[in-house]
């Protein structure tokens, strides 16, 4: 019987003999749920779940595999990248601040559970009541507890809204570091134009971040903010151009700095060298 989990990698090129798991060919016969594999009839599990992934990023799905299952994207994006490496730093700089921000997104799901859970006993209770709903003192008393729970738990996520807001504003001032990381990461990705052998992946980029952030002995007794963030902005170029150099030939590196020093200088905001950046 088909009961477990599997996983199937490089699904670009998947075998036909998959379709009818994904078209669900399913057909009931004396109590038992079959599907036809192959020339054989094997009983299927409704808990049995496949995963088709490939390690293609480019590969594009023909519109009939895509009506047939559901897409997570696991690419690296831009945005994502900025929250990985802003979430990195904010619990390294600002412990309190990142743990009140996890609790704050844990009160919210919460929050959200409690009333999803609200709703499902209400509509429990309309389809049991008997008669008239307005008579029905089942279906008033979880009203009127929906009512009261739900306006509790609107004015604490008010609360926490406010509270959130505070957050944010923290987490403003590694904004532009986590902008440019993903500048820097991007920029390594398009390295391979130079050069075949200049690939380089997102974990050898977060973990020279990880180094730079948790690591670093420039930090040692400085306790400013400002000056924090300069100084792991400054070493996390440095980090890069001496780890991804290392591996590159002479003529290259003066790329590698030139693609640097605009991340750098773009990411400032001081000038604007688009002109500048265009004409190079």
């Amino acid at each position: 019987a088909v009961v477990s989990t599997q996983s199937t990698g490089d699904c670009e090129n998947y075998a036909a003999i998959l379709n009818p798991v994904l078209n669900r060919e399913l057909r009931r016969t004396g109590g038992r749920v079959l599907i036809t594999i192959g020339d054989q009839d094997i009983d299927f599990s409704p808990s049995f779940t496949i995963f088709l992934s490939t390690r293609d990023p480019s590969v594009e799905f023909p519109p009939d595999i895509c009506s047939r299952v559901t897409f997570v994207n696991f690419t690296v994006t831009r945005n994502s990248l900025q929250s990985q490496c802003a979430n990195r730093v904010l619990k390294s700089e600002r412990p309190d601040v990142d743990q009140k921000r996890s609790d704050l997104l844990k009160l919210q799901g919460e929050f959200a559970v409690r009333l999803r859970h609200l709703e499902k006993a209400l509509l429990t209770s309309l389809n049991e009541a008997k008669g008239s709903i307005l008579e029905d003192e089942k279906v008033i008393g979880t009203l009127e507890t929906l009512k009261s729970e739900a306006a509790e738990i609107k004015k604490k996520v008010e609360e926490t809204d406010v509270v959130m807001e505070e957050v944010e504003n923290v987490t403003k001032i590694y904004r532009p570091l986590s902008v440019q990381c993903s500048g820097i990461f991007f920029a390594m990705e398009t390295l391979n134009q130079i050069h075949y052998l200049y690939q380089y992946s997102l974990q050898f980029f977060l973990e020279m971040f990880e180094v730079v952030v948790t690591q670093n002995n420039n930090l040692n007794g400085v306790t400013g903010t400002t000056e924090r963030l300069k100084i792991i902005t400054n070493d996390l170029f440095t980090k890069a151009y001496n780890s991804i150099g290392r591996g590159m030939f002479d003529e290259d590196r003066l790329i590698l700095a030139n693609v640097l020093s605009q991340i750098y200088l773009k990411s400032s905001g001081t000038l604007n060298l688009d002109a500048e950046f265009n004409f190079i």
